[in-house]
This record gives C-alpha cells, structure tokens and sequence, in this order.
C-alpha cells in the first residue's frame, strides 16, 4: 500500500540527491528496512531487495516503487544470505538489472546472540 511521504520521509532531505544511484538491502522486505529503501527511492535511487519469501518481497518491492515515478524496485525472495552461493546470485542479478549497487544495507534477521562481527555464513 503506498504511503504518504511524511510517513517515511523528513523534509531535510534534497529531492533527487539519490539519482542514479542503486541500493542492495538484505530484509528489505521488513517494517524498518521497507521504509529507508522507501525513501532512497524516493530520493532518486533505484533498489534491489532481498529476502527469504519469495511473495512478500516481490510485493514490498511493488510496494516500495510506488515512492516515485519510474523508480526501478527488484524484489528477489528465496534469497538465504547465510549462504554465499544465493547471496552472489542476488548480487548478480541486481547489478545485471539495475547496473550496479553503491549502497548496500545489511538488515536480515539473526538468531545469534554473537556480537555481529562473530557471525557467520554457515549459522544453522
């Protein structure tokens, strides 16, 4: 459901201070981080999420494009980012799509309690 820019976005930002830029974001699917891709695209860049289930990431992403006309928002699901092999794949395929990534937000849920630095590719 699109939202109202004051739900998701302060007036110091300049409009287009984003353009041409590409951001990755592991759980974009999510409440926090649905809403600060929302933003960047709305600020210009295009976007690429990521997420485990296919449904919900690929309508957040609709979702999300809805911030600006002619935003560019590839939603990729069954994206397991504890395994390096789907992650480059994801990697691929956006910069494939969208050109590249120059911002990348790591937001995917963990069960580890290990200090982040700690954690691993290979966590159960």
């Amino acid at each position: 459901m699109p939202l109202p820019k004051h739900e998701y976005l302060s007036d110091v930002w300049k409009d287009g201070i984003f353009d041409d830029k590409v951001v990755f974001c592991t759980g974009g699917g999510g409440t926090i981080c649905s809403a600060q891709v929302r933003a960047l695209v709305h600020l210009g860049a295009n976007a690429c999420i990521v997420g485990r289930n296919v449904e919900s990431t690929e309508s957040m992403a609709r979702d999300i494009a809805t911030a600006r006309t002619g935003a560019k928002v590839l939603g990729i699901g069954a994206v397991d980012v504890r395994k390096f092999e789907s992650l480059e794949a994801a990697v691929g395929r956006c910069v494939k799509e969208l050109g590249g990534i120059d911002f990348v937000m790591n937001n995917f849920p963990t069960k580890s309690k290990a200090p982040y630095h700690l954690n691993s590719f290979n966590e159960p």
